[in-house]
């Protein structure tokens, strides 16, 4: 699917009382051993319309849940204003600067954290559409992710980091059911410029796993059509490293072997958050970067997976 510049924008809701719409951006900075994400969310259809937005940062080995270096998350009135200039609470700033290719990101609380990111999207636009399955309806009507490049800085506690980094992107809108999310994998990782994958496997309602999501070769974005995943869990239940075979639309396939160097682990409820941070190899060194690990689980599915329930 060709995206639309009007597609990085809001869009129009219906009303249905689960639709949302959502913007993420992640990113990783290994020289830093630190990881990190700004969120930003509005549903407009439940008994009290609501935006959120929240920013965490994470360094080093985190084992107890929501323990990590920095967080912020705050639930305040939708904003009126287009998402090419969107301010959020006086604190989040998102700015277009280039359709489909360029945008800036600026976070100041006032007290510990202040960012600047200028954001280039090298890769294209993945939208779910051209997945090789079907996408599920659950991920939301309508879904895209990128892998982007960012230069900037990042001051927090009174000292200062030079930004220069990778993530990986995702903007959804549409009705958003939860509850099969909760056994489901989001892995991304780019090597600089020149290669970069993100990979969703999912679990469909009749219990069959599917996978999601692109491998950029640095010319071309193409489908997965296949994932085996192979995850490395320590004595917490933390993911701590993975090993993969990727292959896509043009039967190659890329093997992924990648060691976490920071950890954010999360809790909220029943279900269990865990957003690791990796440096991986692609075919035996054939290229090397960073990227994220995160798993959304049920508390039960996740006791289970590791044999502990």
């Amino acid at each position: 699917m060709v995206l639309r510049a009007d597609d990085e924008l809001r869009h129009p809701s219906t009303d249905l009382p689960e639709w949302r719409e959502s913007m993420w951006y992640c990113f990783q900075m290994p020289e830093y051993e630190m990881g990190g994400a700004i969120y930003y969310s509005y549903m407009p259809n439940t008994p009290k319309p609501s935006a959120s937005y929240s920013v965490y940062l994470t360094k080093g080995w985190v084992n107890q849940p929501n323990k990590l270096l920095y967080q912020f998350s705050r639930e305040v009135p939708i904003p009126d204003a287009e998402w090419s200039d969107l301010k959020v609470d006086g604190k989040l700033h998102y700015k277009r600067i280039d359709p489909l290719k360029r945008w800036n990101i600026t976070f100041d609380d006032g007290d510990r954290l202040a960012l600047d990111f200028d954001i280039d999207i090298f890769g294209g636009n993945w939208h779910y559409i051209d997945n090789t399955y079907e996408t599920p309806k659950y991920l939301a009507g309508d879904r895209y992710h990128r892998p982007y490049a960012a230069k900037g800085e990042l001051k927090l506690d009174g000292k200062t980091y030079a930004i220069n980094m990778t993530g990986d992107s995702d903007h959804s809108w549409g009705p958003r059911r939860w509850e099969p999310l909760y056994k489901s994998k989001y892995i991304a990782g780019q090597c600089g410029r020149d290669w970069a994958f993100h990979a969703f496997e999912g679990v469909a309602l009749d219990g069959g796993v599917f996978p999601y999501g692109f491998v950029w070769d640095g010319k071309r974005m193409s489908p997965i059509t296949n994932l085996e995943i192979c995850p490395d869990y320590d004595k917490d239940g933390i993911q701590q490293g993975i090993v993969m075979n990727i292959v896509d639309g043009n039967s190659r396939m890329s093997r992924v072997v990648g060691k976490c160097f920071t950890s954010a682990p999360t809790e909220r409820g029943t279900v269990w958050n865990n957003d690791c941070y990796y440096n991986f190899e692609v075919n035996g060194g054939e290229h090397k970067g960073s990227g994220i690990l995160s798993f959304y689980w049920n508390l039960d599915y996740y006791l289970k997976v590791l044999k502990r329930s």
